[in-house]
């Protein structure tokens, strides 16, 4: 009879296995039970800030203890040789995070509507970075660039003490004191996990998952072709045979994978490779070299984890896929000077340094939702490749020492070619098997030609015949219906969705007055231009659809208090994109012509907005002719010929949205931010006052009771 396991010695005793296994049962219960994982929020949330609390102090502690701890002067006769290690694997990293995105696909996406669009990006000040004015500010604050070069000066000049020893020893004891803190932390690091992915999970739609694939496949790659390259670099290089590699790596490598720690298999590295190197023989006359270096290894893997290693250089693509992600790629240019401010800032840790940089580059900082989800994966990808550029930079510099390396040219171009040729063919396969995953995955526009009115009463009735009657609110009390003009190209304040029905935020706002009154509503859809005739010949009692104040409307007829806010924005095709990013970029026209700007408000524009447009495109000294051409309809604009004349459309940022939704090859660029902003009104024909007034009323109370909040959040940033 088989003996039944009792339940705790199934469950895992490494806690590499143990964040495995509720991977799998935070991502279950995520998928399967979206709506009942509420009570997770707590543990994750827990789980975040008793992760961050631990970290600073037992950085510090590493740093000031591992440099103070080694001999005076140790140091300088192997810098040189190790930062040129180690600016050779950055540049080979860089090179990867680069050019690897090029495998990615054309994505054909546009997203709804969010309040991060007018966040405005400031421009990451790396001197102020690293020398804050105050140390402890920098603690408070989470500035980890900071703290860390802060801790390594201490710990050099630690070095030059006399009686360093006695500080020392009770810094060792705190160190200790961290390390426990941090082991205590670590064992609920599972659970943690539970709940990020059950939270996270529960908010992704298949659409998200199957882009997320391409961040997976990315990363594979890239970690195959950085572990051959270090791999080829040893051996082609160093006298160093592939079981001896294998030797020094393997204990470390299954540590550090298992447990996503790099820094408790430090120890066993230094241990490998002095083992290991030991054995060699300096080249005649290195022996003075061979003594200094054998000494050397514990400080050069100490400099080399407390300085950007690998893995934190090659974790800086999950950027470049963060653009493709959401439609707004980085490009060549855009990578490289995010690696340009990237590297310096990740020694302060991977989640910092990717929330600094989605903020600099102007992507959702949400996204950093992608590498909780991602972590099990992400963290060993940093991790590992971290050891290995480790093991490059020990072996390399340690060789150099002993004037023992020996070039085999041939074998080095072989391994540089074949990794270039591995890299080529599985971008290829990469981007084969991602083009034909994400066919026909954009689903935004379904989502958003499905919604239907949240108020259905009192039903909508066409407005068949137009006949001019004096419009009261008296009239509309005796007639017991309230006649509406509707723009045609009012998306998303007024459209028809899949089933044909006229629906949108406007809508629902003038059924409720419809209903508040008492009497039917009549509808009928029409241009700008068409109700505001009707307006003048008061066949229609009220006009709606996403229609801004102006003066010269204030002037023609009369109009309600605003009841929404909006800002202006552009709309622009896919391929003029960067052409826009570019002259906001320089800060000068780049196109040798004016830019072409489709208007369909003519009454907005002025020579005062003209100014505010070119100084926020140019800034104030800049010089850009603008073409704003007026249009009847925005469908115009997003017709196959308004697409190849215009080069933006001038709307609002709420209402472009919809528009880039229903036409992804457009993207919706928020230039101006919150400076150009505007109200939607409700026009209202006749002059008579109490009409007006119980408009204005009825807006203002509607508006205390949340009713535009309410309907904001449905139609415009489609949450339910």
């Amino acid at each position: 009879m088989t003996q039944r396991l009792p339940l705790r010695q199934l469950w895992p005793r490494q806690i590499g296995n143990q964040c495995l296994v509720m991977l799998v049962i935070g991502a279950l219960l995520g998928w399967l039970l979206p709506g009942q994982i509420g009570w997770l929020t707590p543990l994750k949330v827990v789980f975040l800030q008793a992760s961050q609390i631990v970290v600073m102090p037992f950085l510090i502690c590493e740093l000031v203890v591992g440099f103070g701890g080694l001999r005076p002067g140790s140091i300088k006769g192997l810098l040189a040789p190790a930062l040129s290690v180690l600016a050779g694997l950055w540049l080979v990293a860089g090179t990867v995070v680069t050019l690897l995105p090029l495998a990615l696909p054309k994505l054909v996406t546009s997203e709804f509507f969010h309040r991060g669009l007018f966040e405005q990006n400031q421009p990451v000040d790396l001197l102020k970075t690293y020398l804050p004015d105050n140390i402890f500010s920098a603690m408070a604050a989470d500035n980890f660039p900071a703290v860390v070069l802060y801790s390594c000066l201490l710990g050099l000049l630690l070095q030059g003490l006399p009686e360093r020893e006695r500080l020392l020893e009770p810094l060792e004891v705190i160190r200790q004191l961290f390390g426990q803190l941090n082991r205590l932390v670590a064992r609920i690091i599972p659970y943690g996990i539970l709940a990020l992915v059950a939270t996270n999970v529960a908010q992704l739609d298949l659409s998200e998952l199957l882009r997320m694939q391409a961040y997976l496949q990315l990363s594979l790659i890239a970690f195959v072709l950085l572990s051959l390259l270090c791999w080829f670099l040893i051996i082609a290089l160093t006298p160093l045979s592939p079981k001896d590699l294998w030797q020094i790596v393997k204990g470390p490598l299954a540590l550090t994978a298992s447990s996503t720690n790099l820094l408790i298999a430090l120890p066993l590295l230094i241990s490998n490779l002095k083992e290991v190197l030991g054995r060699w023989q300096p080249a005649p006359g290195a022996s003075q070299n061979r003594s200094n270096a054998g000494l050397e290894l514990a400080p050069l893997v100490s400099l080399g984890y407390s300085l950007p290693t690998l893995g934190q250089v090659a974790s800086l693509l999950f950027l470049p896929f963060a653009g493709w992600y959401v439609d707004k790629p980085l490009g060549l240019g855009g990578t490289v000077h995010m690696l340009l401010t990237a590297i310096p800032a990740s020694v302060s840790g991977l989640k910092s340094t990717l929330r600094q940089e989605l903020i600099a580059l102007g992507l959702p900082v949400d996204l950093l939702q992608l590498v909780y989800l991602n972590g099990e994966w992400l963290y060993r990808f940093e991790k590992v490749l971290a050891l290995e550029g480790l093991v490059v930079l020990a072996v390399l510099v340690y060789t150099s020492a002993l004037g023992s390396w020996r070039l085999r040219l041939w074998r080095l171009l072989a391994s540089v070619l074949a990794s270039l040729g591995l890299a080529m063919g599985l971008g290829w396969a990469s981007r084969v098997s991602l083009a034909a995953t994400l066919k026909s995955s954009y689903h935004n526009d379904d989502r958003l030609l499905a919604l239907v009115a949240t108020q259905p009463t009192p039903p909508l009735a066409p407005l068949t015949a137009l006949r001019s009657e004096a419009v009261s609110l008296s009239a509309i009390l005796r007639r017991r219906s309230l006649r509406v003009g509707v723009r045609a190209d009012g998306l998303p304040w007024a459209f028809r969705n899949r089933k044909g029905q006229l629906v949108g935020y406007d809508l629902d706002l003038i059924k409720r007055l419809a209903s508040t009154l008492g009497v039917g509503l009549q509808v009928r859809e029409g241009s700008m231009s068409a109700l505001d005739s009707w307006l003048d010949r008061q066949e229609i009692d009220l006009a709606i659809g996403g229609i801004q104040a102006t003066p010269e409307r204030a002037i023609r007829h009369q109009i309600s208090r605003g009841y929404q806010t909006i800002h202006l924005a552009l709309v622009v095709p896919d391929d003029k994109v960067s052409m826009i990013q570019g002259i906001q970029g320089l800060g000068r026209p780049t196109l040798g012509r004016p830019l072409k700007i489709a208007v369909t408000e003519p009454s907005l524009v002025n020579t005062q907005l003209e100014d505010q447009i070119r100084s926020s495109l140019v800034g104030a000294q800049g010089s850009l002719v603008l073409d704003m051409l007026p249009l009847d309809s925005k469908n115009d604009f997003f017709s196959a010929v308004g697409q190849r004349t215009f080069d933006a459309l001038l709307t609002s940022a709420e209402g472009g949205s919809a528009w880039s939704i229903l036409h992804p090859k457009t993207t919706l660029l928020v230039p101006f931010g919150r400076e150009l902003g505007g109200r939607l009104v409700v026009l209202v024909a006749g002059e008579d006052r109490p009409l007006t007034d119980y408009l204005n009323t009825w807006l203002a109370q509607e508006e205390a009771r949340g009713t535009m909040a309410s309907l904001f959040a449905y139609w415009i940033e489609l949450k339910p």
